[in-house]
């Protein structure tokens, strides 16, 4: 059994900026994954995520679906396929099933591979 990468949180002000404006986007049905490679292999996996206020008025909701959309990172933590920052969005304006975003962010992560960044 595959050991479990640990996500480390991507937070700051300037590496959130970085991955907006230098980071390649990737699409699926109900998630948008956009990720800056760093080119250090020591470096830490940083995942965010983020869910629009656009769609979800309630801070509640929103909040919910970070915490799902959280959990869908952890189980697909061993998938990932280099160090790196990763932000999650969630882009569409209603709720999913928390087993159709973990098999949409595999494929996203599977397609990244593919890439080679």
């Amino acid at each position: 059994m595959k050991k479990k990468r640990s996500l480390n949180r991507l937070k700051g002000k300037k590496l959130i900026d970085l991955v907006f404006d230098q980071g390649k986007t990737f699409r699926s049905k109900h998630l948008l994954l956009r990720v800056l490679g760093f080119s250090d292999s020591k470096s830490l996996v940083r995942c965010g995520v983020s869910v629009g206020k656009r769609n979800f008025k309630k801070a509640v909701v929103r909040n919910k679906i970070k915490r799902q959309l959280r959990v869908v990172l952890q189980k697909n933590s061993n998938k990932i396929p280099f160090s790196g920052a990763y932000m999650l969005i969630y882009n569409t304006g209603f709720f999913t099933n928390t087993n159709d975003l973990v098999l949409e962010l595999g494929l996203l992560l599977d397609k990244l591979k593919t890439n080679n960044l």
